[in-house]
């Protein structure tokens, strides 16, 4: 059973966090990044949609097609590369189909895998709309920390990314 007496500290830290030395510290860093990634998201995906016609995940995933060799992606990669479920891929998948972006295929050697593949069209949108996105991502950013606090950021970051 928890002993947490709500008013004493801003994250409930009831969970099995047996194994974190400090649990109300932990929780508070994931709350607050997760927290941080839903506003500068919601942010962007406001601007993007009223001004481009193109969600944040629309353009990620043609970010995402456009530089691996082939210009392509197993479905799969696709999916931890958003961070989205199979199934939320899916259907982003086939919106962006629909839109002439991107195109699947099976390879012959393994019917059951299906690569996403940017096409010619997808690679104008993306083109056309990257400027745009990334001077949004600057505003959201650069407004709110300094070049120092960014690279400070960006370093934390990626020692979470690393496995």
């Amino acid at each position: 059973m928890c002993n947490y007496t709500a008013g004493t500290h801003p994250v409930n830290p009831c969970y099995d966090l047996a194994h974190v030395t400090d649990a109300p510290s932990t929780m508070e860093t994931w709350a607050t990044l997760h927290r941080a990634h839903a506003r500068v998201l919601a942010e962007l995906s406001r601007r993007m949609e009223a001004e481009r016609g193109v969600s944040v995940l629309e353009h990620g995933s043609l970010y995402e097609l456009s530089s691996p060799p082939g210009r392509r992606l197993r479905m799969a990669e696709l999916a931890e590369r958003l961070g989205l479920s199979r199934s939320a891929t899916t259907r982003l998948v086939d919106r962006l189909e629909e839109r002439g972006w991107v195109r699947r295929e099976s390879p012959r050697e393994d019917r059951r895998t299906t690569n996403v593949i940017i096409t010619k069209d997808g690679r104008r949108a993306f083109v056309r709309n990257n400027r745009p996105f990334t001077a949004a991502v600057e505003e959201a950013i650069s407004a709110r920390l300094s070049g120092e606090d960014m690279a400070e950021l960006i370093g934390l970051l990626g020692r979470l990314c690393r496995p």
